[in-house]
């Protein structure tokens, strides 16, 4: 993510501790979550080098954010205890020594020894408002979730269930737009691949009934939404 100051903020996940660890003799799982920040405005031409976390699923796609005080927030999923993959949130402070305190976002207890290829989504309104997809199969919880909250994820509003697990709703996207929510998801039919999208009015109280913007007979890649202004757009590629 760039800002308008130029602060350019990279986050990856990275096995080089893992692969430390090994060497040691010591047990570990999945892999560590890194942060890089430069500005080249401010002549800050090398990037750091930062861990964040450890014991972080090591494919699922990574969502990040920056809150009206210009931290970094970082939405992925991570491993506790023995292989359950939930759902971890952590706002990088501006303050020097500042602790990194991850806060678990989902309680699903999806259990499963590999990478589910599902990651979340996260967009904070101007008022801090931090909004929340992700999406799980565990003992708990089966499907896509929304939640909120107004403490950088200390505490969460009721999670709500999107979509119908069912007819396989996964991939969940979103966007935060003054008091308007949006979220994208696919579906399958067994023989249609369908785009849905779900919208709220009164930032995340509620949500109108969800309907189709798109299908595709031969496959689909995930959606996106993208923010221009007052405007919101979903990237979808379908095959021709």
């Amino acid at each position: 993510l760039v800002t308008d100051e130029g602060d350019i903020s990279i986050v990856w996940l990275d096995s080089r501790l893992k692969y430390q660890l090994q060497l040691e003799g010591k047990k570990t799982n999945g892999s560590a979550l890194y942060l890089g920040k430069a500005n080249y405005r401010k002549n800050e031409t090398i990037f750091s080098n930062e861990q964040l976390a450890n014991n972080t699923c090591v494919c699922c796609r990574i969502s990040m954010d920056f809150n009206n005080k210009g931290e970094l927030a970082i939405l992925w999923r991570h491993i506790y205890g023995d292989n359950i993959r939930e759902f971890a949130l952590l706002t990088v402070s501006q303050e020097k020594n500042a602790q990194k305190t991850p806060y678990q976002i989902s309680f699903d207890r999806w259990q499963i020894n590999g990478c589910p290829h599902q990651g979340g989504a996260i967009s904070i309104n101007d008022n801090n408002r931090y909004h929340l997809v992700w999406f799980n199969q565990g003992e708990i919880g089966k499907g896509i979730f929304y939640a909120a909250s107004n403490d950088q994820g200390k505490s969460l509003t009721k999670a709500i269930s999107v979509g119908d697990n069912s007819a396989q709703a996964a991939h969940p996207h979103m966007n935060s737009n003054g008091s308007n929510i949006d979220i994208v998801w696919t579906q399958f039919t067994g023989t249609e691949h369908q785009l849905w999208h779900q919208r709220s009015t009164d930032n995340g109280k509620s949500f109108d009934k969800a309907k189709i913007l798109s299908t595709a007979s031969d496959g689909s890649d995930r959606p996106f939404i993208i923010k221009n202004g007052s405007k919101s757009y979903v990237s979808w590629l379908r095959p021709k």
